[in-house]
């Protein structure tokens, strides 16, 4: 054998050999490859147009219309990428699946770049004021009717407060604080009114009415503007900020359907305590003892009456909360079709709410349906509208005053009326008292015998036109037209007390609002630079007319107040009454930004009002607003670490017109002409009229500065703010001495001074493929104070309003009064007097502020007031696979409230709460002795530094638990998407002040303020 053959001889097996394991590597990689198929979709549904890459490659492709994909000859140990905008990216590894369904979270980072702010968006790093973006997926677990009351402790400086739970009642909004001193024609203050911010809902700033005329589900996003560079677009209407909401549109693709349901139970979230039957003997004996005609209203040794005797013989009680109140009952139910083409989309809802409050006769309904609709009629032209309709029935017989307009509110009754009165009378009807006492009302009765309906027609529409003029510059035609109709009806029946006729009352108002925008903008941007103008003129217009009919002795009860008409034509009357308001407005706005690192806004808008004459209708109002993203610079060196920092500067200035129409003229009544009365003529009202009045103007400086760190994982803003109002609008009394018939006249006098600071948190703690944690926080302050009133001294130096209660320097609610230090007891020697007189035993001790020895009007003191020092929120929410858990907490701290549901303890005509009060025999510091010449009687001396209390408060305001089904379980069935949900609203209040409904309620003629549970399920087909 030759060499030559011997080496071929060796290597054909090698060769062999080698071809053979290329063969099988081949079919090993081979055999490793999978067709990866699947469906994504989001919370609400599956989505169309996911990107799914196979990492490292550049194979991929992408979802259809239903969320399908599929991937062929994918390595078995590849990882697929998910990506789509404004949605978290993931990665999945395929792990020799061949199904793979994914479900994607919205990134709320991503979501924010791009803001709506007055009449136009902006991308969120060119935005140079402050405005806050609200995270709907959080708004919306909360199970309320009106969407404002769900923004409770979301946001820094947004206060949202309830002084009614009256179901389907508005909350009270401020953001900020207070700047108005408030106009009110009886001299008084509406500082909840005239301070709340004005409403836009796509484009459109609302004139009256209740947001919870709309429905929550229907809203796409909510942007608040709260330093004056951001809402004086808006001009006259943005002093106190503004919140723009925009409405849902549908989105192309495949028509999507989706039912909301809901339901659930409502009660009261906190109960004074009201003396028991035992407490309330006690009570009477403890002030007939120290009453110097012995019994004071009663004859016997207990202190009671016969009907409270002989139920006390018979040990019956009344709880008369527990008899009015009740487990109410929420229901919601919903449904949705949305989608679209490339040139249309549409979006329909229908929906239905209903909730009984907790206390009996207090109901209400409201039904809605809202279309927008949008066409890309060509390339250039865009039209649509957005309409709704909506109407809500109230129960609000809880109102019911009986005996004219100055009885006994029946609410009150649910405290005051005796435990020993008679919840029926001797035929098992309803009492018509519950004592021999006519004051005594039995509120079931009252409720039984009497009709009290607030029936809303709200309706709408919204068209607008949008032109493409040339590349970046659009015209905008936005046209609204809205007809909101409120009906009255009022009765009561002839058993509704004794010996007085029926009565019957139909009132109805009507306004109606038109307004027409036209918005010119333009954006572009040339390499570097950025610009953005809009320029906007239009008008509003609001005509308002209430026709107010009432009559006695109509001819059946069976009628209600439907029998008005049937009275005798001399019983019968009807009062007429209008008025309207219209603004015209100019504004533009430039905004400028420089290579993502320096931005500018410049706005000025001109208002016409007609709520005022001459010269004195228009207002002129200037903002500017600059920006520096830090982090954009070459030089930055935070990184991923310190990946955002971005510093805010603003000026603006902002108007006022918050006064009634037409009160530059003084107001008349009509009066009979003698000497036959058969003519009427128009006499001086107590109004008089000042053609000077001009607007009430809002000054603010706004520094901020927006944070973030760990690649934007924990995000954050400061907002130092201060405003001041001048040209307070305002009513002021007329000396006596000059007032030739009128009493008051309006004016612009003062000034007010608002400060605070707002600090927010955001931050995802934890998050992986399966878990993550997410939290908010967020704190403010905010101080107004007074800093001029129209009186100055001698020397020019401002001078208090202590009649009104206004004092320079302090607050707009401060408490103005004595010290409460507790109680003298026997055997302790006085080393002060009361107003001249020696405290006795049982006595309030008074601090005596200047040390002169005698307790009297100079040693009155600031208290506190109702206007936080600070409040705030944290939210948590815990996400794990498809279930998650979102905690709201909100807090209340420095709050101050005269508490009056306390009442009289100078007699015991009436229940009342039970307090630990002195006697001899129970020496507290608590409160004084009851009885003649206690000091706890409304309208004394001490009665206010006694009952002032700490109304500061950490309410659990919402917990939500939800599971969505993940979406392979669905793949069988005719559902994209299933969400099962409880939720609850308002469940726990820790506070100092328990005596009361809750820490926000002062008085026993609010409705208490209720707490919700409900159990919901989301289906999408």
């Amino acid at each position: 054998m030759t060499d030559q053959f011997k080496s071929n001889y060796r290597n054909k097996p090698q060769k062999g050999f080698l071809t053979l394991l290329l063969m099988a590597f081949a079919l090993a990689v081979q055999a490793q490859t999978v067709s990866v198929s699947g469906k994504v979709a989001d919370a609400t549904g599956p989505l169309l147009g996911v990107s799914i890459i196979v990492k490292g490659t550049t194979t991929g492709t992408a979802t259809d219309f239903d969320g399908n994909y599929t991937l062929d000859g994918v390595d078995s140990n590849a990882t697929l990428v998910f990506s789509y905008v404004g949605y978290l990216t993931q990665e999945v590894a395929v792990a020799g699946r061949s199904v793979i369904n994914i479900t994607l979270q919205e990134d709320l980072a991503q979501l924010d770049e791009v803001v709506v702010v007055g009449y136009g968006t902006m991308e969120r790093a060119n935005v140079t004021g402050a405005i806050s973006t609200v995270e709907m997926e959080e708004v919306a677990k909360a199970p309320v009717v009106n969407v404002v009351e769900s923004l409770r402790g979301q946001v820094a400086g947004v206060q949202i407060s309830r002084n009614t739970g009256q179901p389907g009642s508005p909350p009270v909004l401020k953001i900020r604080g207070n700047n108005s001193l408030g106009a009110s024609t009886n001299g008084g203050t509406n500082l909840d009114t005239v301070n709340q911010p004005i409403i836009v809902v796509d484009g459109v700033p609302l004139v009256g009415g209740n947001m919870a005329e709309f429905n929550p589900d229907d809203i796409e996003s909510i942007n608040i503007l709260k330093d004056a560079a951001s809402a004086s677009i808006y001009g006259s209407s943005g002093a106190n900020g503004v919140v723009l909401i925009t409405t849902k549109s549908g989105k192309k693709g495949k028509t999507q359907i989706t039912v909301n349901s809901s339901s659930g139970f409502v009660s009261l979230a906190q109960r004074p305590d009201i003396m028991t039957g035992d407490e309330f003997v006690k009570f009477r004996i403890d002030v007939n003892q120290n009453s110097s005609s012995g019994a004071q209203y009663f004859p016997n040794t207990l202190g009671l009456d016969p009907i409270e005797y002989a139920n006390y013989i018979e040990g019956n009680q009344v709880d008369w909360m527990d008899e009015v109140a009740r487990t109410g009952v929420q229901n919601n139910v919903g449904l949705t079709v949305s989608g679209g083409t490339e040139k249309t989309t549409f979006y329909l809802n229908g929906d239905f709410f209903r909730e009984s409050g907790p206390l009996v006769a207090s109901d209400y309904k409201r039904f809605s349906v809202r279309f927008n609709g949008d066409l890309q009629a060509t390339d250039w032209l865009k039209i649509g509208a957005r309409v709704q309709l909506s109407k809500s029935f109230a129960d609000q017989r809880t109102a019911i005053v009986g005996f004219g307009n100055g009885g006994v509110p029946a609410l009150s009754a649910l405290v005051e009326s005796s435990p020993y009165g008679n919840l029926y009378d001797e035929d098992g009807n309803y009492s018509k008292f519950a004592t021999t006492d006519l004051f005594a009302v039995n509120p079931l009765h009252k409720f039984n015998e009497s009709e009290l309906d607030v029936n809303i027609t709200r309706s709408y529409v919204n068209p607008y036109v949008n032109i493409d003029i040339a590349e970046g510059l659009d015209y905008t035609l936005n046209t609204f037209a809205e007809d909101r109709r409120e009906f009255l009806g009022r009765f009561q029946s002839t058993n509704f007390t004794d010996g007085a006729d029926n009565l019957a009352q139909i009132r109805e108002r009507q306004q109606v609002t038109y307004l027409i925008d036209n918005i010119l903008s333009y954006k572009k941007d040339f390499g570097k630079h950025g610009f953005d103008v809009a320029l906007i003129y239009g008008m509003q217009k609001s005509e308002w007319t209430e026709v107010n009919s009432q009559a006695t002795r109509t001819a059946a009860d069976e009628l209600g107040y439907w029998g008005l008409g049937t009275a005798p034509q001399e019983l019968q009357s009807t009062g007429v009454n209008t008025s309207d308001w219209a603004k015209s407005y100019l504004a533009g706005r430039l905004g400028y930004n420089y290579d993502g690192r320096y931005s500018a806004t410049l706005t000025l808008r001109r208002d016409v009002s007609n709520k005022f004459i001459g010269d004195n209708r228009v207002g002129y109002f200037p903002s500017a607003a600059f920006a520096w993203n830090a982090h954009n610079e070459a030089w930055w060196f935070g990184g991923d670490t310190f990946s955002n920092f971005k510093v805010r500067l603003s000026y603006g200035e902002l108007g006022n017109d918050n006064i009634p129409s037409f009160s530059y003229q003084a107001n008349t009544n009509a009066v009979l002409i003698p000497p036959a009365d058969a003519e009427t003529g128009l006499i001086p009202g107590n109004v008089a009229g000042n053609p000077d009045i001009k607007w009430e103007t809002s000054k603010q400086f706004n520094v901020g500065v927006d944070f973030g760190f760990f690649n934007s994982r924990v995000n954050g803003s400061v907002e130092v703010y201060n405003t001041k109002t001048t040209d307070v609008l305002l009513y002021q009394r007329i000396p006596a001495a000059l007032n030739n018939g009128y009493e008051f006249y309006p004016s612009n006098i003062g000034e007010t001074e608002n400060s605070g600071v707002e600090v927010g948190l955001r931050g995802d703690i934890i998050r992986t493929e399966d878990f993550s944690w997410n939290m908010g926080v967020n704190w403010a302050t905010s101080k107004s104070k007074i800093i001029r009133l129209n009186e100055l001294g001698e020397d020019g130096e401002p001078l208090d309003d202590i009649d009104n209660g206004w004092f320079i320097g302090q607050d707009f609610q401060e408490i103005y009064g004595f010290e409460y230090l507790g109680v003298w007891q026997i055997g302790e020697t006085p080393d002060v007097t009361n107003l001249g007189a020696v405290p006795q035993p049982g006595d309030p001790k008074i601090r005596d502020t200047n040390g002169d020895g005698n307790v009297d009007f100079e040693d009155r003191t600031f208290l506190g007031n109702p206007t936080p020092d600070w409040y705030g929120g944290i939210n948590n929410v815990f996400r794990y696979k498809g279930l998650e858990l979102s905690v709201l907490f909100e807090f209340v701290e420095g709050v101050k409230r005269i508490n009056s549901i306390y009442n009289s303890y100078n007699s015991a005509r009436q229940n009342r709460i039970n307090i630990n009060y002195w006697t001899p025999d129970n020496p507290t510091n608590d409160y004084p002795r009851v009885g003649e010449g206690s000091a706890m009687t409304p309208g004394g001396t001490f009665y206010n530094s006694i009952f002032l209390e700490d109304a500061s408060f950490v309410s659990l305001r919402n917990v939500s638990l939800s599971y969505s089904l993940p979406s392979e379980m669905l793949d069988r069935t005719f559902l994209n998407g299933l969400t099962l949900s409880v939720s609850g609203n308002n469940l726990k209040y820790w506070t100092d002040y328990t005596n009361a409904y809750s820490p926000e309620i002062t008085n026993t003629d609010q409705y208490p303020i209720s707490k919700t549970w409900v159990m919901g399920i989301k289906l999408t087909f």
